[in-house]
């Protein structure tokens, strides 16, 4: 689920690059972002001859963090060279240049902006931590890790030594070596437990690596150091997750969205929790409270809907469905659901029409021809609704639900010997106590003997026995042989 989840954190590439241009700026003019508007308006002004009119280093960098979270990174490049004209031994320029260039896959120019970075004055502890990424984006991961380990020879800030960590995670998460990931990710929240970066890649590194009980007893660590950060809960919830502890990864998510009401991620991965937990209406209050602070994408849409079809409130389900299919006309499975909801209630015609249209969008998705065959059935146009069944378990001939449908349409029409042609040729293909359940309906109905097929079913899943009283004879509910079998399968 969740690393479907999804899921929803931007790669770590994306993280590094965020998190740098965020700590620059706020050092470089903390509090001028009021006159964003005014520097690009002084920026895009032409003098008499045509050249840009000059402007300070500080609203260059600013200007050009604007360029490149808005417009494209190559327009963030062409002003980050109009500003070296201007400011050409700008050590905070030339290393913005070789971020760009990092972004853009030019590791070997980011390498020479950087040397120039660090001609003009700036740290060598901050050049180098920008080398080791662009070591990596070279795959040189020795020459990598040599900066990373010359470095900590040297006398860091904590936050600098958090940095190696995260930095040395990320050369082992592009050798996919996701152990030492999590455990360099660990050391970095060791020495800054709050520090984003890292606590934005360790459920991955824990994923990958497996480390879930190591990751629950850490986060709860981090958590006694700060009960509120809203990433370690995250965090937590994912670790909960993988461990098949759903009410408390429901609870984790919940509390990183109320300490964090504007991170969606959470919000949308106690939605996924509570779906696969059919609890509809969790979701449902969660998806409510997420629209407070975001406006529902197509896919929060279809799980509104989704949650209001589980729960029968069909015309309410049809409202959402509908307001996701005018965003994503091409999304079959939208088309799928609105079919169920028509279907539900014995709205055949609109069901049929939505179902083909599904199939039209995808023809190989065998739910879509199982639902097209139901609504056929249920329109009586049995013709089509044969070929449909024929299509859904051909498709799909191991799954023994579809076999059971198809089974169970001529078991409603007292089609006995039909029915039973369908389960003989099932049982080449699957298996399962509905198929049992059914087969002995079958035989009862047409005076075989039925009972080492319902001694199957009771063995293993006595509480499907009315998929056989529904269709056996009226004769089986006062059986004593049959009453005795009930009483000792379900017993034991």
């Amino acid at each position: 689920m969740i690393n479907a989840l999804t899921l929803s954190f931007t790669d770590f590439d994306t993280i590094f690059f965020e998190t740098l241009n965020e700590t620059a700026m706020n050092q470089l003019y903390p509090d001028k972002e009021p006159y964003l508007h005014d520097w690009i308006s002084h920026f895009e002004q032409e003098s008499p001859n045509g050249s840009v009119i000059p402007m300070d280093e500080q609203p260059y960098l600013r200007v050009i963090q604007y360029f490149e979270e808005e417009v494209s990174l190559h327009k963030a490049l062409e002003i980050t060279d109009t500003a070296l004209r201007q400011h050409k031994f700008s050590s905070s320029i030339h290393a913005k240049k070789a971020l760009l260039l990092l972004q853009t896959s030019a590791p070997e120019l980011a390498l020479e902006s950087l040397d120039r970075a660090e001609w003009f004055g700036m740290s060598f502890i901050e050049v180098d931590l920008i080398r080791i990424k662009a070591y990596v984006a070279l795959f040189d991961f020795s020459r990598a890790q040599k900066v990373v380990d010359d470095l900590r020879n040297f006398k860091l800030t904590k936050e600098q030594e958090c940095q190696t960590f995260v930095m040395e995670a990320e050369i082992f998460r592009v050798q996919k070596d996701y152990y030492s990931m999590y455990r360099a990710l660990k050391m970095a929240l060791t020495i800054i437990p709050d520090n984003e970066q890292a606590l934005k890649q360790i459920w991955l590194a824990m994923e990958m690596s497996r480390q879930y009980d190591d990751c629950l007893d850490f986060h709860h660590e981090l958590l006694e150091k700060d009960a509120y950060q809203y990433l370690t809960w995250f965090n937590l919830g994912h670790a909960y997750y993988n461990k098949y502890e759903y009410s408390e990864a429901m609870d984790a998510f919940e509390y990183s969205y109320v300490i964090n009401e504007l991170f969606l991620p959470a919000y949308l991965d106690y939605i996924e929790t509570a779906i696969h937990q059919q609890k509809f209406f969790l979701a449902i209050n969660c998806l409510e409270n997420a629209r407070r602070h975001f406006d529902l994408d197509e896919e929060m849409l279809f799980k509104m809907a989704l949650c209001h079809q589980k729960i029968k409130l069909y015309d309410k389900a049809r409202t959402y469905f509908y307001r996701a299919k005018r965003m994503d006309t091409y999304n079959s499975d939208t088309y799928f659901h609105l079919g169920e909801c028509y279907a539900a209630e014995q709205r055949y015609r609109e069901a049929i029409y939505h179902f083909k249209t599904a199939i039209d969008l995808q023809p190989e998705v065998e739910e879509y021809h199982l639902g097209l065959a139901l609504a056929y059935a249920g329109n009586q146009q049995e013709e089509l609704a044969t070929e449909q069944f024929e299509l859904a378990i051909n498709s799909a001939a191991h799954r023994n639900e579809f076999w059971a449908a198809y089974a169970t349409w001529h078991l409603t029409k007292k089609r006995y010997e039909q029915a039973l042609t369908v389960l003989e040729e099932a049982e080449e293909y699957t298996y399962g106590t509905d198929l049992c359940y059914l087969k002995a309906a079958c035989l009862a109905n047409i005076q075989k003997d039925f009972h080492p097929e319902l001694i199957e079913g009771l063995k293993n899943e006595p509480k499907n026995k009315n998929l056989f009283f529904d269709f056996a004879p009226v004769s089986c509910q006062e059986d004593t042989k049959i009453k005795g079998m009930l009483r000792y399968y379900e017993v034991i």
